[in-house]
């Protein structure tokens, strides 16, 4: 047997982050891992109510009108993790070909179901150009986030965005380099090195015989430094990928 990449990442990261961030109950509820797949039950029933009432069912539209149903899906991943990005209506619908009031119709939709996700937003804000509420653009790892001196009305804009996607991101990011520096020696050791960290997956090169071991057990220790740092309201997942190219592990 030769020699293989493992690839491990954590799931939905950036949006775990900002449920436990900002307290919302209702995306705390829908990420428990018994709570079923986020978009498809439920950020798309509250996306698109009048699809699921022709529909009857997700799992319903998804035989029925399968094209359709990836599509609208691609549509409320765009807004989920554009708004991670700190990204408004006019730049998601681009990314998704549809009109800014498509966009901002899922959005506003969002919203309405998760009030407190949107109060965050709103504080995360105004934190951003009020020195004095600067402490709530600090991370759990210590990590803050600096902007530029804001001189007109277009760098207040891309400083709230920046400042939006500055705790969900960096803690994604922190998570796995936490988790990397603590099992760097373990690896080594068992004959495995880490040869990457990109944002929120670790990449891992060694024999092909252990390969699934060492798979879940990083996956395991990331889970783990995401309870540590974030806590127990939702649950920090991982997932591995393994192959012989970066063709196979895509």
């Amino acid at each position: 047997m030769g020699r293989v990449l493992i690839n491990v990442d954590l799931s939905q990261a950036e949006l775990r982050c900002m449920a436990v961030f900002s307290g919302d109950e209702w995306m705390i509820g829908a990420l428990q891992e018994n709570s079923g797949d986020f978009f498809d039950n439920h950020f798309m029933p509250v996306a698109f109510p009048e699809k699921m009432a022709r529909y009857g069912d997700i799992y319903r539209w998804k035989d029925s009108d399968p094209n359709d149903h990836k599509e609208c899906r691609v549509q409320v991943k765009s807004v989920m993790y554009g708004l991670a990005f700190g990204r408004g209506a006019a730049a998601i619908g681009i990314e998704i070909d549809q009109p800014t009031q498509v966009a901002q119709r899922i959005i506003d939709a969002l919203f309405e179901k998760a009030p407190q996700f949107k109060a965050w937003r709103n504080e995360v804000e105004r934190a951003a150009v009020d020195p004095s509420k600067r402490d709530l653009l600090v991370n759990p790892f210590g990590r803050r986030y600096q902007r530029e001196v804001i001189t007109s009305r277009k760098q207040e804009a891309a400083v709230k965005r920046e400042a939006l996607s500055f705790l969900p991101q960096s803690t994604s990011s922190d998570i796995c380099l936490a988790t990397a520096i603590r099992i760097n020696n373990a690896l080594k050791e068992s004959g495995y090195r880490i040869f990457n960290v990109v944002h929120d997956a670790i990449m891992i090169e060694g024999p092909e015989e252990r390969a699934d071991f060492i798979g879940q057990y990083v996956a395991a220790e990331l889970r783990e430094t995401g309870r540590q740092v974030m806590g127990d309201a939702v649950p920090f997942l991982a997932e591995y990928s393994i192959g012989k190219s970066w063709a196979e592990l895509a």
